[in-house]
């Protein structure tokens, strides 16, 4: 488990091995330094993880828009995910926030691999 805090943006991440899902809870303002620390523990808690049998859960309830200059992270985060059996997002609040994560599934060509859902209990593992 990797919980990173700060005045910015954090992250919470989790390894469900009974369910076989990692699961990902990210809130607030990321900048690029936070996006580095994510990327950080995202490698430490993904990377014993056999991604053939795993799903991934980011639950994006709590996160806000992101600036320009963090969109190469969050593909980066795409092409990560898109190694795991399953993608799921739950969607932010922001409606602002959902049309930048749905519009770089769409760069990224993931949007038919990911599932966006507003509702976790929607969410098909």
């Amino acid at each position: 488990m990797a919980e990173s805090t700060n005045q910015l943006g954090r992250h919470h991440m989790w390894v469900d091995p009974k369910a076989k899902v990692f699961h990902i809870d990210l809130f607030g303002f990321y900048g690029v330094d936070e996006a580095e620390k994510f990327f950080v523990d995202y490698e430490k808690n993904a990377a014993s993880l056999n991604k053939d049998e795993y799903s991934i859960v980011i639950d994006c309830q709590g996160l806000s828009t992101f600036k320009p200059d963090l969109l190469p992270y969050l593909r980066d985060a795409y092409q990560a995910y898109a190694e795991f059996k399953s993608v799921s997002f739950i969607n932010p609040q922001n409606p602002v926030g959902q049309m930048q994560l749905k519009r770089v599934a769409r760069e990224t060509n993931m949007r038919d691999k990911f599932q966006f859902v507003d509702d976790p209990g929607k969410l098909q593992l």
